[in-house]
């Protein structure tokens, strides 16, 4: 039997409820559940009111449902303390740590090899009738996405079981439980098996069919060797100065009107820039979005944030990748596909920051916002060097965001070396 479950919320930090510690191993004490509680409540009710009444048959009912509730209790608690010692010889590791979300990832479970198979067969758990042994993992990321695989250890096909990946993140799990519980669903006792602290699941964004579309003018001072032209007839439009243009092409008379150095859009431009630093801004404004659409906004940021660096890649250039509360990652595309596995939702007063870097042109995805809270993203304007020149795109999806969007590019493109646009989301 298999049931997994992906929910996108989940208790933040990921703690269970049944902590593990040395007492949980030596106690082995069944917690009863929600139709245990209730039918221990009947099985009162019915002594009770046999008892006033002087009723036989409900003192009968009562009786038979105090048996059925002891035998669960003593058989669930006797099957805990045989596993105990057998439960920590077991292990279960995830087959591949890294794969693209809307897929299947895979654990394989084994007792070790101090236990001898049976004739025909692996090692199996010792069960008593009635009673279901069941192994549970529980993947969490720390913005509460959730991963819940349950399975029989005993019926697994080549000892590896299958469970859904559809969303990104970087799921968590220090540790998974072997479950022992009575069919009729009275008691549970959930025998904690230590894991890994680190990452043991990274589910990368998915590559979207029609990935936004972008001219990259930010720079740093490291650029490719071929020319790369920008013609024009219209000589009357201008551009942002970028590091490297001929300072006497600069339009001074413009420079003293706006405090911005520009250059005739006719000219051409510097070669493009080989270093480039792709940051994603995981903060949402909570007056804007409900939390499902924060956490929809941010995957859609990390889905076009690794398109773009997989276009620079195959463009030749070095593409480097950082989200708000993280650092800078480098390496290949599916490196950098398993680093935004990372980026997790954050409130827009949080305090996590953008990672800084001077050598790099900066292209920034960011979501609309509305309130006024300085976020990592204006402290990464205020701390970055001034003459570092920055996209930053708004990335919305709906009509309902394009207001919030044009309000954010009239407020950021303000700032020296920004610039801001807003990009449509195809649904």
């Amino acid at each position: 039997m298999h049931e997994s479950t992906v929910s996108p919320r989940a208790d933040p930090l990921g703690h269970r409820k049944d902590a593990p510690g040395k007492a949980s191993l030596a106690l082995m004490i069944p917690a009863p559940r929600t139709m245990g509680i209730f039918t221990l409540l009947i099985t009162v009710l019915a002594f009770a009111a046999g008892s006033i009444r002087n009723e036989l048959v409900l003192l009968l009912v009562g009786t038979v449902f105090l048996l059925v509730l002891s035998g669960c209790f003593f058989a669930v608690w006797v099957l805990s303390f045989c596993l105990r010692t057998k439960v920590r010889m077991a292990s279960a590791r995830i087959l591949s740590k890294g794969i693209p979300c809307e897929t299947e990832g895979a654990v394989t479970f084994s007792l070790g090899p101090a236990y001898i198979p049976r004739k025909g067969g692996r090692a199996q758990f010792f069960r008593l009738p009635g009673i279901l042994v069941r192994y549970e993992m529980r993947l969490v990321t720390k913005d509460g996405r959730e991963i819940r695989h349950i399975f029989d250890p005993d019926a697994l096909e080549e000892g590896v079981s299958p469970f859904p990946a559809t969303l990104r993140g970087a799921y968590y799990g220090p540790y998974d439980a072997l479950v022992v519980a009575d069919i009729p669903g009275f008691f549970f006792r959930a025998i904690p098996l230590p894991q890994d602290t680190g990452p043991r699941l990274l589910v990368s964004p998915r590559i979207p069919e029609t990935p936004i579309s972008l001219h990259i003018r930010s720079g740093g001072t490291l650029r490719r060797r071929e020319p790369h032209f920008l013609r024009t007839d219209n000589f009357i439009d201008h551009r942002p100065y970028i590091p490297g243009d001929d300072p006497r092409r600069l339009n001074w008379k413009l420079y003293g009107h706006a405090g911005d150095l520009f250059v005739r859009e006719g000219e051409p431009e510097p070669p493009p820039h080989s270093h480039l630093l792709i940051l994603v801004d995981t903060q949402g404004d909570e007056a804007l979005y409900i939390p499902s659409m924060v956490f929809q906004g941010v995957d859609r940021l990390c889905e076009n944030a690794l398109a773009l660096a997989i276009r620079g890649i195959d463009r030749g250039m070095e593409v480097a990748v950082g989200y708000t509360g993280g650092e800078i990652y480098r390496g290949t595309q599916g490196e950098l596909a398993l680093a935004l596995a990372y980026p997790t939702v954050a409130p827009l007063s949080g305090p996590e920051d953008l990672p800084v870097s001077e050598d790099q042109g900066i292209l920034i995805l960011a979501l609309p916002r509305l309130s006024g809270i300085e976020s990592a993203l204006d402290r990464f304007l205020k701390q970055r060097n001034p003459y570092q020149a920055v996209d930053l795109v708004f990335l919305y999806e709906g009509p309902a965001y394009d207001e919030a969007a044009a309000a954010c590019v009239r407020l950021y493109g303000q700032k020296k070396g920004v610039h801001a646009r807003r990009v449509p989301l195809n649904p």
